[in-house]
């Protein structure tokens, strides 16, 4: 039962059920009233003229006083021909004079002449009450007139249009018919009403079960499954956010798994990387402990060098963690200024000039006169034109040509380092600015390189609001280029 009532539907349903049951009471109430207020209102209106019809053909006064012979036998008369009335006879202040009626059933001694007052002068089109005589709380419709002898007020003629007899009589009568008619209308209204709001219901909450199906689904590990969108109202809206919430969950997800993947080939090549410069010093040391008295004074110095280099490379990949670390966490700032990127661009070739004359790698620097200055950080470009200079060096044959050329393009100033070495698959390119990824698995012959010098560029650049792109093709080498503000 719980759980058939916490349906968004069937509570609407039954929040429905009782509006309409509320207002077709409420309808019911009104309407009783209003068509009871309506038949006062058409019986005053009809017997309007009673009173002065009765003023106008009897004798009500002699001599300035009641006739009461004459009053007592017309009351009687007019309540025998006309059950529905009750006549009385008040003096101008109210009192009431005469009446034909039991002892004990007149209860007011006098009335009110507002309402008398507010009938002769006809002010308003709705009924007028006044005071029932019969009854101290009660008010009746009536018809009055006033009695004059020879200009002179004596009283006024007040009859009640609707005596108790007949609101018993009409009461009882008007009840069942109307009491009936009200119930059969007020069951076909209810019925109607009910069934169609609950058809309307149903329909419009087809959509939020269609998106709560959707959302299962998904959640049930269907990640392809998207909500339909219709229209433009709220159920739209929503659905529209679950495809976004929907979508944003997918790209997570995949984003979480490449995190993953690469955390696991990181660990792999730190692994590896770290496994060569420890165990290279080692075995060297375990040599020149095991040999000592049978190895020469040149064999040792090999030995102590071959050592040296291990740890050596064991410490620049050390730096280049820590390095690569604080720049992905935000700790190292640029400090921005002016300079001559040529100036920088000269010194870094000069740099590396004889690394390149030991390889048999021509290194050529193109650096126009009158370059535009840039802004930036020297310290941290020059280490991003170190690693690109070192990586084209690395990978580049002897007899190749490594090129450092500059272009002034106006706001700005590109950088392009470019090789005459291997070149670099194209489904390869995307992920070369990862952490030790390197695109030969077997590493270069030169096993001095840590795998973290593009990446360290690549974040250095981005400091500086710049991308570096690199385009690669066979017999052609690879070219690596960025652009500097001016």
């Amino acid at each position: 039962m719980s759980t058939w009532f916490s349906s968004l539907y069937w509570k609407m349903a039954a929040a429905i059920v009782v509006i309409f049951v509320a207002a077709g009471i409420g309808a019911f109430l009104l309407m009783t009233r209003t068509a009871e207020l309506h038949a006062l209102e058409v019986q005053q209106s009809l017997s309007r003229d009673v009173a002065a019809a009765i003023v106008k053909h009897n004798t009500l006064f002699k001599e300035g006083e009641v006739n009461q012979e004459g009053v007592s036998g017309l009351f009687m008369k007019l309540m025998a021909v006309n059950p529905t009335l009750e006549c009385y006879l008040v003096d101008p202040q109210g009192t009431i004079l005469e009446f034909d009626a039991p002892p004990g059933k007149v209860v007011r001694g006098s009335i009110s002449l507002e309402p008398i007052h507010e009938f002769l002068a006809a002010t308003t089109d709705c009924c007028v009450l006044g005071d029932d005589p019969r009854d101290l709380a009660e008010q009746n419709i009536f018809s009055a007139a006033p009695v004059e002898v020879e200009g002179e007020l004596l009283g006024y003629v007040y009859a009640i249009l609707a005596s108790e007899q007949y609101e018993s009589l009409a009461g009882f009568l008007g009840a069942r018919s109307f009491m009936r008619n009200g119930v059969i209308a007020l069951a076909g209204f209810f019925t109607v009403g009910v069934l169609g709001a609950l058809a309307v219901l149903w329909l419009l909450t087809g959509r939020l079960r269609e998106l709560r199906n959707s959302m299962n689904e998904f959640r049930a590990g269907d990640r392809s499954q998207r909500a339909s969108v219709q229209g433009n109202d709220e159920v739209a809206a929503l659905a529209q956010d679950f495809n976004y919430l929907a979508e944003t969950v997918v790209a997570q997800v995949g984003k979480i798994r490449r995190s993953d993947r690469m955390r696991r080939e990181m660990i792999s090549n730190i692994s590896h990387d770290l496994r060569t410069p420890v165990a290279s010093p080692r075995g060297y040391l375990e040599t020149s402990l095991a040999k000592e008295s049978g190895l020469s004074p040149e064999q040792r110095q090999e030995y102590l060098q071959a050592a040296l280099r291990s740890t050596d490379r064991l410490g620049r990949l050390i730096d280049d963690l820590f390095e690569l670390s604080k720049l992905e966490s935000g700790e190292i700032r640029p400090q921005m200024e002016q300079f001559p990127v040529a100036e920088l661009v000269s010194d870094v070739v000069q740099k590396f000039r004889l690394q390149a004359e030991k390889r048999g790698v021509n290194l050529q620097a193109r650096v126009p006169s009158g370059c535009t200055e840039v802004r930036g950080d020297i310290g941290l470009l020059e280490r991003v034109l170190d690693n690109l200079v070192d990586n084209a060096l690395r990978y580049t044959p002897a007899g190749g040509t490594v090129r450092v050329s500059i272009t002034d393009q106006g706001d700005s100033v590109e950088v392009r380092v470019a090789d005459t070495g291997c070149r670099i698959p194209k489904d390869e390119l995307p992920r070369i600015f990862d952490r030790f990824y390197r695109v030969d698995k077997a590493r270069s012959e030169d096993p001095g390189g840590t795998g973290l010098g593009l990446a360290i560029a690549k974040r250095i650049l981005a400091l500086h609001d710049s991308v570096i792109g690199v385009a690669s093709r066979p017999e052609k080498g690879t070219t690596f280029a960025f652009e500097l503000s001016a």
